[in-house]
């Protein structure tokens, strides 16, 4: 069986607002791999949900508004990459877009519905991933965990190609060839540009994506210590001095 590998982006490309869990925490237990390998990503209610990956849908629950309960809300999407080796499952989602179905084509990036809210749960979206070893429909269905990927490139466009070495192992973000490689810092996100700037020696607080004040005086004090323009803001000349700084330290960086 050979590897390949599979173009995907955030689906917020805009909106996240936290992090609410990862695989295997609190209620993301097996035995079912689209709920142990889930990941909560914090969304305001309506918020936008993007297709991670080039997909066709596989089962598609519809929302029913009077069956919502405390685990169970929103309308469900399953969907295969068109290798059938990998899928995905979105749930917590609403107004899903007329004519999405059982056997619809989506490519990465499509709109898939918006977050669905269920007080007092936080609201989010629910996404998990897996790798199909050997194939579906009798393949080994192996649950993935990308959270982090995810949680890097969080309100940005960033593409990220992910490698599955349908042997077992875990999924190599950025395309490499295994054991999850060098950290890159993505500066083309704010959690990405927060991260830098805590390697680099100046706190943005809390690594959350959020552009923040305290992000915000990062960005200014790094700024003063390259000689640019202090205005708090990560533009295209600041995420090239950001880069610049962190290979100088023989980090690896993109989007800058």
């Amino acid at each position: 069986m050979s590897a390949f590998t599979i173009d995907m982006s955030n689906p917020f490309p805009s909106g996240f607002t936290s992090d609410l869990g990862g695989p295997g925490k609190g209620g993301h237990q097996p035995p079912d791999w689209y709920i142990e390998y889930g990941m909560d990503l914090g969304a305001r209610a309506g918020t936008a949900v993007h297709a991670a990956f080039d997909a066709h849908v596989t089962k598609f629950s519809p929302h029913n508004p009077s069956a919502d309960n405390a685990k169970v809300y929103g309308a469900q999407l399953f969907m295969r990459a068109p290798n059938d080796m990998m899928g995905g499952f979105y749930t917590h989602l609403t107004n899903v877009p007329a004519g999405l179905g059982v056997g619809s084509q989506v490519s990465r990036g499509d709109l898939l519905g918006h977050v669905h809210e269920f007080p007092p749960t936080a609201s989010h979206l629910h996404l998990a991933l897996v790798e199909i070893i050997g194939g579906a429909p009798d393949g080994r269905y192996q649950g993935v965990d990308v959270h982090r990927t995810f949680l890097d490139t969080a309100n940005s466009g960033t593409v990220v190609p992910v490698t599955f070495h349908q042997d077992g192992s875990p999924p190599t973000p950025d395309g490499g060839g295994g054991g999850g490689g060098a950290k890159v810092f993505r500066l083309g996100s704010t959690r990405g540009v927060q991260e830098a700037l805590a390697a680099l020696g100046f706190d943005p607080g809390a690594i959350d994506g959020l552009d923040g004040p305290k992000t915000r005086a990062a960005v200014t004090a790094f700024q003063g210590s390259q000689g640019l323009v202090q205005d708090g803001i990560c533009g295209s000349a600041t995420r090239a001095a950001l880069a610049a700084a962190l290979r100088a330290q023989g980090l690896q960086a993109e989007g800058g």
